[in-house]
């Protein structure tokens, strides 16, 4: 009987091998950029109801944000609070490269300032088009902070993927948003 084979592995890398922030940058990376690649795939193939379907998607992965706030207790009383947890589910799922700043106005209003955008960027990389994001960050968004406070809404005011300087949303109680008036979107 032969002894048992030992088989040596020259330049294996184990995942433990790589660095657990780079594989989260490796991860949300990618996953910035699957909304443009879909988009190139099948936006032409599914035709004129693509964006409604994909609408659908984005707003079951907002419902994602239920979760995450249990699990880190996160506070939902207030805009700010609300404003605050959509940056930081909105990090935690696409990553890091997504830069907000939160302007509380008062209890029941607060302004999301988003600086950079890795949606944004990929739509550069891959020759995608920019305002074809809008809709997905828009029920994303609205989805989160819906589900986090029924009596909250958010509504856009700028879009960096719609040629604006920057993103602005606010995130408002529902009343008062009836008042102002629209949809949600942008323009």
């Amino acid at each position: 009987m032969d002894p048992p084979r030992v088989r040596l592995q020259v330049g294996m890398v184990d995942l433990r091998d790589i660095p657990e922030g780079t594989r989260w940058q490796i991860a949300t990376r990618i996953l910035s950029s699957l909304p443009v690649m879909y988009d190139m795939a099948f936006r032409e193939a599914v035709g004129k109801n693509y964006d409604e379907l994909e609408y659908r998607v984005w707003l079951e992965l907002g419902k994602e944000a239920m979760d995450i706030a249990k699990a880190f207790h996160l506070p939902v009383s207030t805009a700010a609070e609300l404003a605050g947890d959509l940056r930081l589910i909105t990090r935690i799922l696409f990553g890091a490269e997504f830069r907000y700043e939160v302007l509380e106005i008062s209890e029941n209003r607060a302004t999301l300032l988003t600086k950079t955008c890795p949606f944004l960027g990929s739509a550069y990389e891959y020759g995608g088009t920019p305002r074809y994001l809008f809709p997905k960050c828009l029920a994303f968004s609205v989805a989160v902070v819906e589900i986090l406070n029924p009596k909250f809404t958010a509504r856009f005011v700028r879009s960096l993927c719609m040629a604006d300087r920057t993103c602005e949303m606010s995130v408002l109680t529902k009343e008062e948003a009836e008042k102002l008036g629209g949809s949600g979107t942008k323009g």
